[in-house]
């Protein structure tokens, strides 16, 4: 089984239609506010681990990780869809992978 798993902006409109589960990330700090974080995106091992530190996401992390292993189609949004909705997706897909699943990440804001 496939495991998807997008980000996306809200300032864009609403979550892909076939989410299962949306995670809102716009009150986890944001990297936008920093001028050396600013020009990167959550592909970037720095925004990463910016991400990694705010005290909100282990929980969303954990949530993401469940509801994807049972199949769910997990989607995280912010603001812009550039850092936080990016890095989120990008780390819950490697811990899918790390576990062994075959996982699609598609990240909505970055492609356009």
């Amino acid at each position: 089984m496939k495991l998807t798993i997008y980000s996306f902006s809200f300032r864009d409109g609403a979550p892909p239609q076939d989410a299962d589960f949306v995670q809102d990330c716009r009150r986890m700090r944001n990297p936008h506010h920093f001028p050396d974080l600013r020009p990167l995106n959550g592909l970037n091992a720095r925004v990463k681990n910016f991400v990694r530190e705010d005290v909100r996401f282990r929980p969303i992390f954990e949530n993401a990780v469940q509801a994807a292993t049972q199949g769910e189609k997990v989607a995280f949004g912010c603001f812009g869809g550039k850092h936080r909705s990016v890095a989120m997706a990008e780390l819950v897909a490697e811990e899918l992978r790390h576990h062994g699943h075959h996982v699609d990440v598609q990240h909505r804001a970055l492609a356009g």
